[in-house]
């Protein structure tokens, strides 16, 4: 990767961590803005892709790190911290169904990485859909320890019940089939794996 793009990904970064920090104060200061797991998530998860990365010793794209950036800002930014997900309607089930197409993507490049994309086509359709899904429950338990940790709202529980995590995890595995399918198509997969 080159040296402007890699500045242009360090520059968003600091961005989210940046405005995760100042959601942080406002969280102390202002007793009324409790957004804890924003504030935690805004911390985390823009270090994901480093932590990956050493992790699996791969590298990723330019462009699937700034979807993913960008991703971060609609929904912990946009959706938590502004509170689109409570003031635009559809906006969580839209965020949670693109999270399925962005999950959807990094299985396949799972795939790649393992070497078994050379599987066949329903094997890495299941793969692709099935780790998608397991990004979205995962998802789903950090917004279920928020509000039983911080007392938070995140699921909404009181005022909609197990709705909205199971419409989120509809809208979820939606993306996923989606993208599991898509991710399956021979000329796509030949587009994606030159990214």
């Amino acid at each position: 990767m080159d040296k402007a793009r890699r500045i242009i990904l360090v520059a968003i970064k600091l961005s989210l961590l940046t405005y995760a920090v100042l959601v942080g104060i406002r969280c102390v200061v202002d007793p009324m803005y409790s957004k804890y797991g924003g504030f935690i998530a805004g911390l985390v998860l823009p270090f994901l892709p480093e932590f990956v990365s050493k992790l699996f010793k791969c590298k990723f794209a330019f462009r699937l790190q700034l979807i993913y950036y960008i991703f971060l800002f609609v929904a912990l930014d946009m959706g938590i911290c502004m509170d689109l997900y409570k003031t635009v309607p559809y906006f969580d089930k839209v965020v949670h169904f693109f999270s399925g197409v962005f999950t959807a993507l990094v299985g396949h490049y799972a795939l790649v990485y393992f070497k078994v994309n050379k599987s066949p086509i329903l094997f890495k359709a299941m793969f692709i859909m099935f780790f998608s899904m397991a990004i979205a429950v995962l998802w789903e338990f950090f917004e279920f320890g928020c509000d039983k940790l911080l007392g938070q709202s995140m699921q909404q529980l009181v005022s909609i019940g197990v709705d909205d995590t199971m419409y989120d995890l509809l809208c979820a595995t939606v993306g996923a089939g989606l993208g599991g399918y898509l991710l399956t198509v021979p000329n796509l997969v030949e587009f994606l794996e030159e990214l």
